[in-house]
């Protein structure tokens, strides 16, 4: 990489789409890896040399082209609420900021076209102007980009009713090549999945085509318990009924509901946040007396996105809120087991003390899982590392977010399939350097 290609980027790409100050350089390489002190020290000071943020796709060939030519290491990047560092550029270089490539270019029966900047929060109010949804989003889902969403996350709201990003939301792909041209692929099945989750290491997404579902009512309630064990089994009971639509089952060990602070929920008592099909309500405040709970907070289905909702306190908010009040928070994730979870969770408070539950309910595969994020305040990576330990000699898989490596961090497909892809895509091998790492004896 001479030089001189800062030179001659700008007369290859409109001075419009650059930025070259510390500021934008240091605010458009990052992510919230803050939330894990691991990362903060590890990806201290890793900074793009410029960023690069195309209007279009022939804007977006330009560039990828340019970075081909001159050898120049390429990071994408959505709006950056991930929080593994998957999108802080390790070698410099390249980031290709998608805020400007943001159109929904069409709705129809069941289907939404987007560009990989497009705000997904703009992408479900657009559906459901239409009378349909989106299946899966982050809590982040205002902020959070699509492409972002694809290449870095995995479920979220809604995926309690359809499922991960793996799961059929991805109808089609547009994806682009690193080199000169840069060739455009279309992948759909079982071929888009090696691209989901890969950070964007093996492939450079230009147009997406997602699965909507029908429009429901949803409203919102918050659910509080004297015994974790009761909200834990309130929520396990929602999340296995079939007759109950939701869209959301998130619960959370006190003293995480005193983070909450906008819900105003009672001191002492564990929560159960919900998103239900307001048809169901009276099923689910029948289970909740079942299981000793109360129903503190009600949110009527006219009020749906529309102020601070219950969701803006699941998934990673939750972590989030935790860290307004403690910087000293930090969290993992893991998946527990059905039939083995109340034993997991009784195992791990009983090691570590200051580990705090906290589940989110989904499927994968058409299987009802519980992920977990549990919350503890950190002491050292090397008590993290035992706490990841001990989960899976527990049978609780870990994927690590105090990692910026893609395969410790939850890779989605085989690794030699995702090398086989960045080979034949990124023949140069500068998309997202050494987030993929090879595998044991294995060259670059």
């Amino acid at each position: 990489m001479g030089n001189d290609w800062r030179t001659r980027i700008r007369q290859e790409i409109d001075e419009a789409c650059l930025l070259w100050d510390e500021t934008s350089r240091a605010k458009l390489s990052t992510d919230y890896h803050h939330f894990s002190p691991v990362l903060v020290k590890e990806l201290q000071g890793k900074m793009a040399e410029c960023i690069v943020s195309p209007r279009n796709e022939k804007e977006l060939e330009t560039i990828l082209a340019f970075a081909a030519e001159e050898k120049v290491p390429v990071t994408v990047r959505g709006n950056g609420t991930g929080n593994y560092g998957q999108c802080v550029p390790l070698t410099g270089g390249i980031v290709v900021h998608f805020a400007r490539m943001n159109r929904i270019a069409e709705i129809g029966d069941g289907y939404m076209i987007a560009e990989p900047g497009a705000r997904m929060g703009r992408m479900e109010q657009a559906a459901r102007a239409k009378g349909q949804e989106m299946l899966a989003m982050p809590s982040t889902y205002q902020s959070a980009t699509i492409g972002g969403f694809l290449n870095g996350g995995f479920g979220g709201i809604g995926s309690i009713r359809w499922g991960t990003i793996w799961d059929g939301m991805v109808q089609s792909m547009k994806l682009k090549t690193i080199e000169s041209p840069p060739a455009t692929l279309y992948t759909t099945g079982n071929d888009m999945l090696p691209y989901l989750h890969t950070y964007g290491t093996v492939g450079v997404l230009a147009e997406v085509r997602v699965k909507l579902a029908p429009r429901v009512e949803w409203m919102q309630l918050a659910a509080t318990f004297a015994r974790w064990q009761d909200a834990v089994r309130f929520a396990q009971d929602v999340a296995a009924d079939d007759a109950v639509g939701k869209r959301l089952v998130s619960a959370h060990e006190w003293p995480i509901p005193r983070y909450f602070q906008p819900l105003r929920l009672p001191e002492g008592r564990s929560a159960v946040l919900l998103e239900i099909d307001e048809r169901h309500e009276a099923a689910v405040r029948s289970k909740c007396a079942e299981w000793n709970g109360s129903i503190e907070l009600t949110v009527p289905a006219e009020k749906y996105h529309k102020g601070t909702g219950v969701s803006d306190f699941s998934w990673n908010h939750t972590t989030l809120w935790a860290r307004k009040a403690d910087p000293d928070m930090t969290y993992l994730q893991t998946t527990y087991s059905w039939d083995k979870l109340f034993e997991q969770m009784a195992a791990l408070k009983a090691e570590f003390p200051e580990y705090i539950n906290h589940l989110e309910f989904n499927r994968s595969a058409g299987q009802l899982r519980i992920a977990g994020l549990p919350l503890m305040r950190f002491e050292s990576a090397d008590r993290l590392n035992r706490i990841i330990d001990r989960c899976r000699e527990l049978g609780v898989a870990v994927s690590n977010p105090h990692t910026w490596d893609l395969e410790d961090g939850g890779r989605s497909y085989e690794h030699h399939k995702l090398w086989e892809l960045k080979r034949r895509n990124d023949p140069h091998l500068l998309l997202n350097p050494m987030k993929l790492r090879p595998a044991a004896g294995q060259a670059r």
